[in-house]
């Protein structure tokens, strides 16, 4: 999944430097266009898929997190994102529980495929 966004946003870039360029331009304008387009075309599908790579992922732990305080009859807090780890911050009688956590992800997905709890 993960390659095809990746394939779709940069056919989609060179698709528009494409329509662009075909229009009537002086030199200077023209050269203008091409610098811009040819930074963009590489860099932005980049940050694009990153800012859904992120969304996905926290979707996904959230999901984990809201099946986690369902089992445990606790009340959702929110899910935190760490560098090497997640976070799970729940509400039982009013004292915040905070469980740590890492999920697997299937290959080229957001689907998890284990979680991991991990111990104070």
């Amino acid at each position: 999944m993960a390659p095809l966004i990746i394939a779709a946003l940069y056919g989609l870039m060179f698709l528009l430097i494409k329509l662009v360029t075909s229009f009537e331009f002086s030199n200077e304008t023209r050269l203008i266009i091409n610098i811009v387009g040819g930074i963009s075309a590489l860099v932005l599908p980049i940050i694009i898929y990153s800012i859904i790579d992120f969304k996905l992922t926290q979707r996904s732990i959230n999901l984990v997190g809201q099946s986690w305080c369902k089992e445990q009859n606790v009340e959702l807090k929110k899910v935190e994102m760490h560098k090497n780890h997640f976070a799970l911050i729940c509400l039982q009688d009013n004292k915040k529980i905070r469980k740590k956590f890492r999920v697997r992800f299937i290959p080229t997905t957001w689907f998890v495929k284990s979680v991991e709890w991990l111990e104070k």
